[in-house]
């Protein structure tokens, strides 16, 4: 269906900011993931993406185990005790991954925990080793000893990385800590924030630490989580100084837009822009609560559109989406939306972190939350591609066709039309790049929505034109594996097929001339699309 409205998208190139690439920031679970073939290849892909290198986010970091990964598990072994409870440091596994981080161009964003099984009180009644309600969800039976392990982690990387390269990295206290991830109370959690704080600063004293890395704060429980982390660092009593306040450098919590059950009989459930976005405006208006926080940088150390990255869609049939063009398309609309959201209050949003790596030894296309499958790119890893050619300086961009989801109140009706919104960036030499997004809620909606593009404030000449485009037709893998009939075992041909059908492919759509410093151009996108528009002077 195409719809007969032209919608305008207006770019003002007369005044132009810094361009904030809030979007450079992954994670996943299994930490000995990092560093296989496949980990290092796919880290090699993101951090040759975009001069702003990414960070990289991963559980159990602290883990005592066989250093073996599996879905929503891994270890290091970077704590143990000897017979008389001396400590052992083993920073054999951990100097895996942070190695494989930075010599492929990306920054460790380091979450501490968790909780090593030495460390643990015997006394529980807590499997160590399961992936959920487990013992190494426990506080320590020694503060101290967390204290000492997180200083011995700062001096070693500290020694290994010099302090021009650690000092960019982002430290933070566990992860969703308000669930079943920490078996403590919140006063535990606090007290075990502020040892972290002075383990890491008697040896890294410019280190950024932060937290709690809370769930989404539009719940009831989480929001009063992060609310009394907020008071505790303001003005609370600190455990180890026994003075008012613990120093926080960023505040860091989660948003997701729906989530998902394992169900056999699984009704259609679609994620919600609206519902994530809801989840990081509460987050942020709880900080304004906090006037000395005024300007505090602001992860969403998970940003998602559901919150089961290890489901597959033999666990539930909706999660198909995330091998579509519909997850790249959400993410897009996700960046265009944080982009903007509080940009002119107290704190706005400096970082979003899209939970999805790769798994080891699982089928093609499986509907894990994951950029590739196999070695195969995905099409939302195309949308961080296109993302990376914005350019450095952030140019005013309007559409008729943005809907901002907090007015609306609700997900998409399927009658909506989808949302269009967009970035658009310049460099100093005068090109000029428009990233768009087309999406709706619905992944059964599918329309074309066309689109002039005006331009104002160009210098007078001609331009060449560039457009590259994601969406079910163009840089998708995955259609292109239906189309060959889903094959479980590829041939090295179908792989071939599926690896060229990934790339994304610039059409070069000829010169347009601006003699009065405007021009338009009309284009057409599909209701799950996203789509980078490029002008190169000529001369």
């Amino acid at each position: 269906m195409v719809g007969n409205e032209i919608i305008n998208v207006t770019v003002d190139a007369t005044k132009s900011e810094p361009l904030r690439r809030i979007w450079t920031f992954v994670g996943y679970d299994e930490p000995n993931y990092t560093y296989t073939n496949r980990g290092k290849e796919l880290l090699a892909k993101l951090g040759g993406m975009s001069s702003e290198r990414y960070f990289v986010r991963c559980h159990f970091l602290l883990c005592t185990g066989d250093g073996v990964g599996s879905p929503k598990w891994g270890s290091t072994n970077v704590y143990t005790e000897d017979k008389n409870g001396q400590a052992i440091y083993d920073f054999t596994i951990l100097d895996q991954i942070f190695d494989a981080y930075l010599e492929n161009g990306c920054i460790p964003f380091v979450e501490l925990g968790f909780m090593p099984k030495a460390l643990v009180s015997s006394t529980t009644e807590l499997v160590y080793e399961a992936t959920s309600n487990a013992a190494w969800g426990c506080p320590p039976t020694d503060y101290g000893s967390w204290h000492d392990l997180i200083a011995a982690i700062a001096e070693h990387c500290l020694e290994r990385y010099g302090l021009r390269e650690v000092r960019r990295w982002y430290w933070e206290l566990w992860n969703e800590p308000d669930l079943w991830y920490w078996q403590g109370t919140v006063e535990e959690y606090f007290k075990l924030y502020d040892y972290t704080v002075a383990g890491l600063h008697s040896v890294l004293p410019q280190a950024n630490i932060g937290g709690p890395a809370t769930t989404g704060p539009a719940k009831k429980v989480p929001a009063e989580f992060l609310r009394r982390f907020l008071e505790h660092c303001s003005v609370g009593t600190n455990a180890v100084t026994g003075l008012q306040g613990t120093r926080l450098d960023f505040v860091s919590f989660h948003a997701k837009g729906g989530g998902y059950k394992a169900s056999s009989q699984s009704p259609k459930q679609t994620p919600s822009i609206f519902n994530l976005v809801r989840h990081v405006e509460t987050g942020l208006n709880i900080l304004s609560t906090f006037p000395n926080y005024r300007g505090l940088e602001v992860i969403v150390s998970e940003c998602d559109p559901d919150g089961w990255a290890a489901g597959s869609r033999h666990d539930n049939q909706n999660l198909e989406f995330r091998n579509t063009e519909y997850y790249g398309s959400y993410l897009a609309n996700t960046v265009c939306q944080l982009m903007d959201l509080r940009e002119d209050g107290p704190n706005q949003i400096d970082g979003m972190l899209t939970w999805a790596f790769q798994f080891e030894n699982r089928e093609y296309f499986e509907g894990l939350r994951t950029l590739s499958t196999n070695g195969l790119d995905k099409p939302v890893l195309n949308v961080f591609r296109l993302l990376s050619r914005l350019n450095s300086l952030r140019l005013k961009l309007t559409s008729a066709g943005h809907r901002d989801p907090l007015v609306v109140g609700s997900p998409d009706h399927a009658h909506a039309p989808p949302d269009v919104s967009g970035l658009a960036t310049k460099d100093n030499a005068g090109s000029i790049s428009v990233f768009l997004s087309c999406h709706h809620d619905d992944w059964d909606v599918h329309s074309k929505t066309k689109l002039s593009l005006q331009f104002h404030g160009l210098e007078f000449g001609r331009y060449k034109v560039q457009e590259s485009i994601m969406d079910e037709s163009n840089a998708n893998s995955y259609s292109k594996w239906v189309e060959l009939g889903q094959p479980t075992d590829p041939s090295e041909t179908q792989i071939a097929e599926m690896k060229s059908a990934a790339l994304l492919r610039p059409l070069q759509t000829g010169t347009v001339d601006s003699t009065d410093g405007s021009l338009s151009i009309l284009i057409s996108m599909k209701s799950h699309s996203v789509r980078l528009v490029e002008l190169k002077p000529t001369s």
